[in-house]
């Protein structure tokens, strides 16, 4: 009786164990799935605020059609991808709560900064965290060739230098104005020293602070004081229209030349007529033939009632470049991963081949893009 006793009770504290030890494996299984479906955030920081703050509307509909689109197609490796978005508010002190607001939500990648300037600011604390920050708007030399977390799509301003080199050889311009911007002086600045680097001309330097009432009739009136045959106008695109107005109605017939800064529609708007015969200088084209680029400009009207901008393009290719890194490594959210597939793949994208070199820099062609009958139109590839 004992022995039967004791062999049932051993059966049943088996049972017991057994069940226990199902019951613990299902909640780790449970708990295994819910992970394998926890969203992986992706950063975004740009200047949302004030009218400085307006292209970025564009950069923000570029990057969550991006990454509804790669969600809809199964997101990264069967988890969603959550687009955080946060304003820098165009200052030290936003772009800083900004960027540690995403480093505290777990963000590996972040996707910032408007602004050459902006983006200097936010590099020490991000390579700090050992997060990626991700770019395709910052030129900069200052990080260009570092060994670090920091990658770009954008190519930099010594790569624009030689190309207005070539520009204003072509053109035979012998006489040289510049206006530059100050807010954001990473560029404007940088941009003087490269073009002055392949130039071998005169150059009059004007410069002006957009953050602040620009008194236009002095600024052109220093522009013109030279006799410039051409003026480079390194300044974001409402400013570039206006100056374009101004130049002309004060009977300047010289050749206007802009950066990449100024391409988008809003040229137009602020320069209606006047931006006639205006050359920028971009790695963007004005148009792309390729289907995957033809979808994504008719996905951003039926979703956003918009036309797609230098902007949004480049904020979709980028969503694409840094989720397919992600989607190859064993854990997509280690950015030493990250980066190691950044830099080993080549990424084909809706606006062309993009491969990295070992400093997470990119190079790219750059044309000439002049404005004709109210239009961007492609003209010579500059290097």
């Amino acid at each position: 009786m004992y022995t039967l006793f004791m062999k049932t009770g051993l059966k049943a504290f088996a049972a017991c164990i057994s069940a226990v030890l199902m019951a613990a494996a299902v909640l780790l299984c449970l708990h295994g799935c819910s992970s394998d479906r926890k969203p992986i955030k992706i950063g975004l920081a740009m200047n949302f605020s004030g009218m400085a703050g307006m292209p970025s509307d564009d950069i923000r509909d570029g990057a969550i059609l991006a990454v509804s689109r790669i969600n809809a197609s199964g997101g990264v490796k069967g988890r969603p991808v959550q687009l955080m978005i946060k304003d820098d508010c165009n200052s030290p002190e936003g772009i800083q709560k900004a960027d540690r607001a995403l480093i505290d939500a777990g963000c590996p990648v972040i996707f910032g900064h408007s602004y050459s300037q902006n983006t200097l600011l936010a590099y020490p604390f991000v390579m700090e965290s050992g997060r990626i920050l991700f770019t395709a708007y910052t030129a900069t030399n200052k990080l260009s060739r570092k060994d670090d977390y920091f990658f770009r799509t954008s190519v930099d301003v010594a790569a624009y230098g030689r190309a207005f080199g070539t520009l204003l050889k072509r053109h035979g311009i012998g006489r040289l104005a510049m206006l530059l911007d100050t807010a954001n002086p990473s560029f404007s600045e940088e941009m003087l020293q490269e073009v002055d680097r392949n130039f071998s001309g005169t150059i009059h330097v004007v410069r002006f602070n957009f953050k602040k009432r620009p008194p236009w009739n002095r600024l052109v009136e220093n522009l013109l004081s030279a006799h410039p045959e051409g003026i480079i106008l390194v300044n974001e695109v409402r400013s570039t229209g206006v100056a374009c107005q101004k130049l002309r109605l004060s009977g300047f017939q010289g050749r206007l030349f802009a950066t990449i800064w100024a391409q988008g529609p809003n040229l137009f708007r602020y320069g209606a007529d006047s931006v006639e015969g205006l050359t920028l200088v971009s790695f963007i084209k004005p148009h792309y033939d390729n289907p995957g680029y033809k979808d994504f400009e008719k996905a951003l009207m039926a979703r956003f009632s918009k036309k797609a901008t230098p902007k949004s393009a480049r904020a979709y290719e980028a969503m694409h470049i840094i989720t397919e890194a992600m989607s190859a490594c064993p854990d997509p959210e280690n950015p030493k991963c990250i980066k190691e597939q950044l830099l080993a793949r080549e990424f084909s994208t809706i606006l062309g081949s993009v491969k990295f070199d070992q400093y997470g820099d990119v190079v790219r062609p750059i044309y000439e893009i002049t404005v004709e009958d109210g239009r961007f139109q492609l003209g010579e590839e500059l290097s």
